[in-house]
This record gives C-alpha cells, sequence and structure tokens, in this order.
C-alpha cells in the first residue's frame, strides 16, 4: 500500500477547491476527502482482528478497496450527511476514495487491488509501479519511511499543486 500519509495528502489535495456550502464548513471538506481516501486501509486491522485470510475477498486490497463498494459507501454517507443535494458531495468523497487504490496499484510490492469487482476478482497493479510498499504495521514503516516518502513525494506534489491551482482558478473564475 502507499502510506496513509500519501492516501490523505492526495485525497485532501482534491477536496481543496471544492466548496458545500450549507452543507459542509469549508474546512472540513479537505479534511473529510482526506480520510475517505485513507479509510479503505481499515481493511487491514478488520483482517487481523477478525483472522481473514490474506489473499481472499474481505482481506487488504480486497473488497473495500473496490470502486464499487467506495462508491456505495461514499453515496450512503454523502446523502446521511447532505440530506438535500447530495450527489455532488458523494461524487467528490467516491473520488477521493478511489485514488487509494489507485495509488495502491503503483505499489511495488504487496497484493493487487481488486479494481474491477465484482465484475472481477482478479488483483490489479499497473504496469509502471514507482512508489514503495509501505508495510501493513506502524512500527514497520517508521523502520523504512525515508524510501517509502521519497517514492511518494512526486505523486503528493503533484496533488498539492493541482489542489492549490484548482483552487485558484476557480477563486480568479468567480471574482
Amino acid at each position: 500500500m502507499a502510506s496513509a500519509i500519501t492516501h490523505f495528502i492526495v485525497g485532501a489535495a482534491l477536496g481543496l477547491a471544492a466548496q458545500f456550502d450549507g452543507v459542509l464548513p469549508r474546512w472540513s471538506v479537505p479534511v473529510t476527502c482526506g480520510l475517505l481516501a485513507a479509510a479503505p486501509d481499515l481493511d487491514t486491522p478488520l483482517m487481523f482482528a477478525l483472522d481473514i485470510p490474506r489473499g481472499s475477498l474481505f482481506s487488504h486490497r480486497g473488497f473495500f478497496h473496490s470502486p464499487f463498494f467506495l462508491a456505495l459507501f461514499c453515496s450512503v454517507l454523502a446523502a446521511a450527511v447532505a440530506k438535500g443535494a447530495w450527489l455532488p458531495l458523494a461524487g467528490l468523497w467516491t473520488a477521493c476514495a478511489v485514488s487509494h487504490p489507485l495509488l495502491d496499484m503503483l505499489t511495488d510490492g504487496g497484493s493487487g487491488v481488486l479494481l474491477l469487482f465484482p465484475i472481477s476478482d482478479a488483483r490489479l497493479f499497473f504496469p509502471w509501479r514507482p512508489i514503495r510498499v509501505s508495510p501493513l504495521g506502524i512500527a514497520r514503516f517508521f523502520d523504512r519511511a525515508g524510501p517509502i516518502l521519497r517514492s511518494e513525494a512526486p505523486f503528493d506534489i503533484a496533488a498539492i499543486v493541482a489542489g492549490i491551482s484548482m483552487r485558484i482558478a476557480k477563486f480568479h473564475f468567480l471574482h
């Protein structure tokens, strides 16, 4: 997996330009986007707690990393939060959550991602895999944090630049 740090940064950057007046405070949009982008990795403690075998449907990078599940989850959450016009919020949150399996597909290790579930149960990677895989355990992450974060830095920087650019462009467009 890519690290939770990068998942959060990419999701939060996607939410920088979004605004949902009357639904969410402006500051909370990038925060919720970042949290939802990191959330698919909650399958790891679930896998360990329930003794789910690696490589199975509900193991890490399985069902909870599928865009099908993420879109459904984000839509239900947005409908509960937004009450009225929930669809734009659901779309944004889904895009942020789906950034997670896409980043994981760029890693150089671990199991592939069930990106096409329920159509296919194939675990997929991209052909280009520049991101060093982050271990599932926090302690092991800090043993290897330097090389992992250096491999993720271009994606973090690109996301931040894109998010700030979209926010600036939106501001200039509206004023």
